[in-house]
């Protein structure tokens, strides 16, 4: 017998205007897309504000613990907020400061260095082994098949990383453009982190006026688990940044290798890739040091994985702390499959969603354990 009451009623009716908007959307693909994109650069820097804001408060948050915690007078407490956003606003500054007059000058060196010289050492190696491979004719037929000068090798690769880092240089657009957008979004982040508490309560009516005690919970279980993937991977990969650098940096000129200036803030920038980040910037550091002395590029190379199971097992747990719970696995398929569908952007988020997606799926499957049993 067919249930006609009320509950089951707008159940059945949610279906078919969900498969109805569905079905529109399959017939007029084009235009749904369209639409979707303009959407998404009406929101953009909204969108980037709240990004913004994230990022600002975990710098808030601890300023405000800094800043008089304890007192009752009412001008530092009026003040506290305005205070810590300030601070935090002007630290961000400062690192970006830093990186404009240290790092990305640094950077540019490199990529111009190592455009020099990888042709000369791809072709270096080329002939090495055409020379030393009498023993494998197969091998040897392939290099002597393959008919391209370093030129030409360096300019696929350049070609291949753009595409899996959806060219990096055009994903803002024009600079007026983007000047106006960051604008809008710092200010925006701004009027977030002003009214933050009173922005939680009003979100905590909205859920409780439309949505169901259970769903709320699971929500809210899901929105904390991300805050704080999001937060321990943001804090934890800056500081790896920063102490892989600086110890990079410090032991080249200690032991005397070439750029070392050079290569020790290249390494400490891709270390913000989770993972494989210290190694492709060691692979392009050995580039550039093979080119002057062999040795010294070999030796480089065991200096870095020395330096990495010291950094890795001794000082990032002792300044950064537990990781954020994604096997190593699944860190690496996140970086490539981020990588893969939104660039650079992928490459540095796709870690704390699949950090977020793992922890509450790991939780749910534990819980279904539980009852079963």
């Amino acid at each position: 017998m067919i249930d006609y009451s009320k509950n089951n009623y707008k159940t059945i009716l949610k279906i078919i205007i969900t498969a109805a908007l569905m079905l529109l959307a399959v017939i007029n693909y084009h235009e749904a897309v369209d639409l979707l994109i303009k959407i998404y650069g009406i929101v953009y820097p909204l969108l980037l504000g709240a990004v913004m804001a994230f990022v600002l408060n975990i710098l808030v948050v601890k300023y405000e613990k800094l800043y008089f915690p304890g007192s009752k007078n009412k001008l530092v407490v009026s003040s506290r907020r305005f205070v810590c956003i300030l601070l935090a606003i002007m630290t961000i500054i400062l690192v970006v400061f830093f990186a404009l007059r240290i790092v990305i000058p640094q950077l540019v060196k490199f990529i111009t260095l190592l455009v020099e010289k990888f042709p000369g050492v791809y072709e270096s190696v080329v002939k090495w082994i055409v020379e030393n491979s009498h023993e494998i004719p197969a091998l040897q037929q392939k290099i002597k098949e393959l008919d391209m000068d370093g030129y030409a090798v360096l300019n696929k690769v350049l070609g291949l990383l753009g595409n899996w880092t959806f060219g990096t240089v055009t994903f803002i657009g024009s600079a007026f453009g983007a000047v106006v957008e960051f604008i809008l979004a710092v200010t925006f982040s701004i009027y977030i982190l002003a009214d933050k508490e009173d922005l939680k309560n009003k979100f905590k009516k909205l859920f409780k006026a439309y949505i169901s005690k259970e769903k709320r919970t699971r929500i809210y279980d899901v929105l904390n688990t991300a805050n704080e993937s999001f937060s321990s991977y943001i804090v934890g990969q800056c500081k790896e940044a920063v102490i892989l650098g600086t110890l990079c940096t410090a032991g080249m000129i200690i032991l005397g290798f070439p750029y070392s200036t050079i290569i020790g803030p290249v390494m400490g920038l891709t270390a913000l890739i989770p993972m494989i980040g210290a190694y492709i910037g060691a692979a392009l550091g050995f580039l550039l040091i093979v080119a002057v002395n062999p040795l010294k590029a070999l030796l480089f190379i065991v200096f870095i994985v020395v330096l990495q199971q010291l950094e890795g097992n001794l000082i990032y747990p002792k300044v950064v702390g537990n990781s954020i719970g994604l096997p190593g696995i699944w860190v690496f398929a996140a970086v490539i499959v981020g990588g893969g569908f939104m660039g650079i952007a992928g490459i540095i988020f796709g870690v704390p969603v699949a950090a977020t997606a793992y922890k509450i799926m790991s939780k749910s499957v534990n819980e279904r354990i539980k009852k079963a049993k």
